[in-house]
């Protein structure tokens, strides 16, 4: 018959904890949130490349950047290539790209090459409005949130 030594048992072990329910999932969530923002992939995805732009063509002066050999339309579709635009506009020797907030405007510059001007909506909507006509909205942020009826009544 052996006797044990009471010192020398063996400490019980506590069963596992498992994590309440609610909890599983809150880790990765949190993860993949912090993730998406820090990436910018929360959102619509259609801001002018202006960081791009500045890597890959040479600056002239604030917004206007040259491309010495390509074409409009060629540039253009670089640029396109690194960030999709909203809608796209050809007239003759200018392409016109729609983004959020910007407007990008590509057009023939000299014999050869293209210029690159960025605008912000409302000045790029004003400066070639003749080319937009009304295919594009008047403002970037216009939701027909103005409207205010029509009828009887007060409140206007």
């Amino acid at each position: 018959m052996s006797t044990t030594d009471p010192t020398q048992r063996r400490p019980q072990r506590r069963p596992l904890r498992r994590p309440r329910r609610g909890a599983r999932g809150a880790l990765p969530a949190a993860v993949l949130a912090s993730v998406l923002l820090l990436s910018g992939c929360g959102g619509d995805g259609h801001q002018a490349p202006r960081g791009w732009i500045g890597e890959h063509y040479r600056y002239q002066s604030h917004d206007v950047y040259l491309d010495p050999a390509d074409p409009p339309v060629t540039v253009a579709d670089e640029i396109e290539g690194n960030t999709p635009a909203k809608d796209r506009i050809v007239d003759g020797d200018l392409v016109l790209l729609r983004y959020d907030d910007d407007i990008v405007a590509v057009q023939a510059d000299g014999t050869r090459g293209s210029r690159i001007d960025i605008d912000d909506y409302n000045s790029g909507m004003t400066r070639y409005s003749s080319r937009v006509g009304n295919r594009w909205p008047q403002s970037q942020h216009r939701s027909g949130g103005d409207f205010r009826g029509g009828g009887p009544g007060s409140g206007k």
